[in-house]
């Protein structure tokens, strides 16, 4: 008689490899779950639908402290109590169709406002900025992309431009009174500067974003001591709003090639990229071909405030990477929330989505304990697992697992056909001790699947812990 322990699932989801050469402890599926503190997989709460805006009149979503606010270029509609509205006006009338992008300054709202004649303005609590010196204003300033606020100014990327206004006034970029205004030509600077598309602060410096460079520059409200630090090539973002703080030294962005990291790379502080997406990239690589750039340049980042784990919208998917450096945890799953992600913010403890006219809310409203439901199927395929021998077949004689909740366990014995499964439990508690599970079949690979069926409680997750696979014809494993 011989087991395979599957003692945890610290690796989280990992696609790298072939599904019968993955590492015990990853997960060939991870949806709708995530990984705990302690390297067990948890069933995610419910996105429960939390406002109903009138029908094509808003468009966008951001916060201030006051709270949830949507756009429009009309008077204002009758919005649900918790909503409010600004309005953004064309200075020649034309619709509002998008926001691709919104900051605080003096907890009031600088906001990109896309319209319907393709051309983009700058407006900060609900007027245009109209500065001589400011985009679009200015000739050849470009298309703004991103605004950042950073050392008492409002910086805004805009085409190859990194303009930054007054000291403590967001609207003067030179028409003003103020002191401390200017741009930057970013494509003198570095190949790929023709186009900034995102910016973060980076531990004492800023991020300036292309498509295949990040020029690392310190800012001062004095520009004349303002100056570049560091040039990364080939390396970059398609999304704004992908890019994203993460910890104390990180910034997370969608690149091309995959979910990448900045960091230092030593005690100078000099920055350098990591592949913290790599388990993933495959996937994410087909989520961003099958939806498009255009919709992938929407993808958004966000820190959810209950766990610390970082989000990645795309489309109708999101990432989630659960990081915990204490119990050795770095994992990667993924939501389906079943409706397509337009606007994603982090306000008052909470993470709020716009979906169409619809505003979610993940967990419940403030001040709620947070939500589980039966609707929400978390699934957790281990890898195709051999007993440390590949090459011999092996007999089923039966499973164990640790679980809270109910779940359905299916077994998979052919890796050319990840599809193909069956059933052979559902289970309410931990078997250990209750006796097998029987099971029957040969294999050479073995891969169990975990299905949550019905949460403990309406506020406490179903739990998959660990598994133990039993079999005659081979030798111990533990994973």
């Amino acid at each position: 008689m011989g087991t395979i322990w599957i003692r945890e699932l610290k690796g989280g989801l990992d696609v790298r490899r072939l599904p019968e050469t993955s590492p015990g402890g990853t997960l060939l599926r991870g949806r709708d779950g995530h990984i705990t503190r302690g390297g067990d997989f948890e069933q995610r709460a419910v996105f429960a639908p939390a406002y109903s805006l009138p029908a094509g009149l808003t468009k966008g979503m951001a916060f201030t402290p006051a709270g949830l606010v949507v756009f429009g270029h009309q008077t204002a509609p009758t919005l649900p109590a918790g909503v409010t509205y600004q309005r953004l006006q064309h200075p020649s009338g034309s619709a509002l169709v998008d926001v691709p992008y919104a900051a605080l300054y003096k907890s009031k709202l600088q906001v990109i406002g896309e319209f319907a004649d393709g051309s983009r303005h700058v407006f900060y609590d609900g007027s245009r900025v109209t500065d001589a010196n400011a985009p679009p204003q200015r000739a050849g300033s470009g298309r703004p992309n991103v605004l950042l606020t950073n050392v008492e100014k409002m910086f805004i990327g805009s085409g190859e431009n990194l303009f930054f206004s007054a000291v403590g006034d967001s609207t003067d970029y030179g028409a003003g009174a103020g002191a401390g205004e200017g741009f930057i030509v970013m494509s003198t600077h570095a190949e790929g500067g023709e186009t900034i598309v995102g910016l973060a602060p980076y531990d004492l410096y800023t991020a300036v974003f292309g498509r295949d460079v990040v020029l690392i520059w310190y800012f001062d409200p004095d520009p004349n001591l303002s100056r570049k630090n560091q040039t990364l090539n080939n390396t970059g973002t398609l999304a704004a709003r992908s890019v994203t703080q993460f910890g104390d030294g990180d910034l997370f962005y969608l690149d091309t090639s995959g979910i990448r990291s900045l960091r230092a790379r030593d005690s100078s502080n000099s920055a350098a990229t990591t592949d913290i997406g790599s388990p993933i990239d495959e996937i994410i690589a087909e989520q961003v071909a099958s939806l498009g750039e255009a919709v992938a340049a929407k993808a958004t980042g966000i820190i959810e405030p209950r766990d610390g784990r970082f989000w990645l919208s795309i489309g109708d998917r999101i990432y989630v990477f659960s990081y915990f450096a204490a119990s050795k945890v770095s994992a990667w799953t993924e939501y389906r929330p079943g409706f397509t992600v337009d606007s994603m913010v982090r306000w008052n403890d909470r993470v709020w989505l716009r979906s169409g006219d619809t505003i979610h809310v993940y967990g419940s409203l403030p001040g709620l304990p947070f939500q589980y439901a039966d609707s929400v199927s978390a699934e957790a395929w281990l890898p195709y697992l051999d007993a440390d021998t590949p090459a011999k077949e092996k007999t089923l004689t039966g499973v164990d697992a640790a679980v809270r909740g109910t779940w359905e366990i299916r077994v998979a014995m052919d890796p050319t056909n990840e599809d193909a499964s069956d059933l052979i439990a559902r289970i309410d508690r931990t078997t250990f001790g209750l006796g097998d599970i029987p099971g029957q079949g040969k294999f050479n690979h073995i891969s169990l699947r975990f299905r949550s069926l019905t949460p403990v409680s309406a506020t406490v997750p179903a739990k998959f812990s660990s598994a133990v696979i039993h079999f005659e014809g081979g030798e111990d494993e533990d994973s």
